[in-house]
């Protein structure tokens, strides 16, 4: 089974963006189950909600951090198998004609690979020392890297992976590690910015060596698109 997943919340223009990718996701015929989580969603988890609404309520950015972006994987992944396929998108991404071609291709590589996602700018210049220290990442040439992108991440379903997003979930429960609190040890001279859920999930994919060298970026658009109508032009919609 291959499952499609994203969320839409903190403000209509979240849901409608979530619903236009939605769309996109049903035009490709590639999925079996199509979900998009909102608010209601959480709120309608008791595990969740009674944990978590108040941090999301005093914590706007990212509803809370992007908190709910690993549980809510961690929660599909529970009701599908191993060997099935999981394919999250944050909202603002898009799926157009001209490259969806490709994501087949991506599903015969992720048995081998596990983990397939995009990249970004170097680690070190994106995670708070707190958490190097946390995973005692803060000395290894991993942090010279490229931090792994949390927008956009395909899932070999098997018991890697599950515990992967387990700990990546369990880890930002911890709100200074995922929050923008000032790190307690000092940050490296280059440091700009925490990235939240994504420097966590970052490291994780590192320190265990679960995560592919293949980019998504080759078929589907990384965008920022926060609203129900694609950005694309005709050719690619």
């Amino acid at each position: 089974m291959k499952v499609f997943i994203t969320f839409g919340a903190g403000g209509q223009n979240y849901i409608d963006a979530g619903k236009r990718l939605i769309k996109q996701a049903k035009s490709t015929g590639y999925f079996d189950k199509i979900i998009l989580y909102t608010e209601k969603d959480l709120k309608n988890d008791n595990e969740f909600w009674n944990q978590h609404s108040i941090f999301i309520s005093k914590n706007k950015r990212g509803y809370g951090y992007w908190i709910w972006k690993s549980y809510i994987i961690k929660k599909t992944m529970e009701i599908m198998k191993d060997g099935d396929i999981l394919l999250y998108l944050d909202c603002g991404c898009e799926i157009g004609d001209s490259i969806q071609l490709l994501i087949p291709r991506f599903f015969n590589d992720i048995e081998n690979d596990k983990i397939i996602g995009t990249k970004t700018k170097n680690e070190k210049e994106w995670c708070k020392m707190d958490l190097l220290l946390h995973f005692d990442m803060q000395d290894s040439n991993l942090i010279h890297t490229s931090q792994h992108q949390a927008g956009a991440i395909m899932f070999y379903i098997c018991e890697k992976t599950k515990f992967i997003v387990d700990l990546w979930y369990n880890t930002g429960c911890d709100y200074h590690m995922i929050d923008d609190s000032p790190s307690i040890k000092t940050n490296l001279n280059c440091f700009k910015e925490h990235r939240h859920d994504q420097a966590i999930f970052s490291l994780i994919t590192k320190k265990y060596n679960i995560y592919s060298n293949k980019s998504l970026y080759n078929c589907i658009y990384y965008l920022r698109n926060k609203s129900g109508f694609s950005k694309l032009g005709k050719s690619d919609s």
